[in-house]
């Protein structure tokens, strides 16, 4: 949503000492001699991907520090939830903007949803398997037999399934709640490295973790995407959201224990200490690969190609789609 609104009349020349005051032309072009009126916000909403946390830090550091008001919106951040799809609100036209996974994305346009992504949180995303720490797992292979907690569909998940032949895995439905996870010593269970390992730990169960990352699947994580219609009629709109989220992620990396307390205020349910960690474990994800360079959210044609092969392969489509229209990163402020 970066929208340059400008206010003032592009041609308004400045009044000279010698200029007639009562010519009719010079008062009527003269925009800058009299203040005029601001232009009113535009209204934005954007529909996270789970609850408030700290990999949604660069959000809410643009909301706190006004980045976005100072670049013409108005932006309502809506928490997520197991039961909330961002794609859906999004392209019902409830949202201007969602987040959600890359591969998810590009699923959604099989579907019919025309969607764009614009910027990347996770260079490479955090999302892991994790199982008690005492338990005999050295690879994706070692899952097979076991429970597992996770959110039906996953493209992730199907992608393991395939790749390392767990035919036997028993499936159950992730719903964000761990007792069950806790009690079965043997079981497995989804979950970010930046997250459930700490609220585990508080509850006196280690874990060891496998990233999905290391088994070559490596979809960019929490992506922020829109609709190619919102993208052609407002981008000023979106070059301000994104420049000032951007922006929202380097004022974050910097200013931890302010924004996490923010952060806490939209959450309560979490803790300072669980977003300390979280925000520690995620930074090498968000300002590393591509980021170093190129800065935060960027992007490049080849993972989302590869992506698509893999998607493919694993049979979630049944032909690759063209990359180019999948993503963008013209709205990307430049490093």
């Amino acid at each position: 949503m970066a929208m340059c609104l400008v206010t003032a009349c592009g041609g308004a020349a400045k009044t000279s000492s010698t200029e007639t005051p009562t010519k009719p032309a010079e008062t009527t072009n003269s925009a800058s001699a009299k203040p005029t009126e601001s232009k009113k916000p535009e209204a934005v909403k954007v529909v996270l991907n789970w609850f408030a946390k700290h990999e949604h830090g660069g959000l809410y550091a643009a909301e706190k520090l006004n980045y976005y008001k100072d670049a013409g919106l108005d932006v309502t951040i809506e928490q997520g939830g197991p039961q909330v799809s961002s794609i859906q609100i999004v392209a019902s036209g409830k949202a201007e903007f969602g987040i959600a996974h890359a591969d998810q994305l590009i699923l959604a346009r099989k579907q019919g949803i025309p969607i764009v992504a614009l910027a990347t949180t996770f260079q490479i995303s955090p999302q892991m398997l994790m199982f008690h720490k005492d338990e005999p797992i050295k690879t994706f292979a070692d899952v097979n037999g076991r429970q597992v907690f996770i959110q039906q569909g996953q493209p992730y998940w199907e992608f393991l399934k395939k790749q390392f032949k767990l035919d036997q895995a028993k499936e159950v439905a992730y719903t964000g709640q761990h007792v069950n996870f806790i009690n079965d010593k043997k079981s497995v269970s989804q979950g970010f490295v930046s997250g459930e390992p700490f609220a585990l730990k508080q509850q006196g169960v280690e874990v060891n973790t496998l990233l999905v990352a290391d088994a070559g699947y490596k979809p960019y994580g929490a992506v922020i995407y829109t609709t190619e219609k919102y993208l052609k009629e407002h981008p000023d709109a979106v070059k301000a959201f994104i420049g000032g989220t951007v922006k929202g992620w380097y004022y974050y990396k910097d200013h931890v224990s302010e924004l996490n307390a923010y952060i806490l205020e939209k959450n309560p349910k979490l803790s300072i200490e669980e977003l300390n960690f979280g925000e520690q474990m995620q930074r090498d994800f968000i300002f590393g690969g591509d980021a170093v360079t190129k800065g935060v959210g960027y992007m490049t044609e080849e993972r989302w190609s590869q992506l698509s092969d893999q998607l493919v392969q694993i049979g979630m489509l049944d032909k690759k789609p063209d990359v180019k229209t999948l993503f963008t990163t013209d709205f990307l402020p430049k490093k």
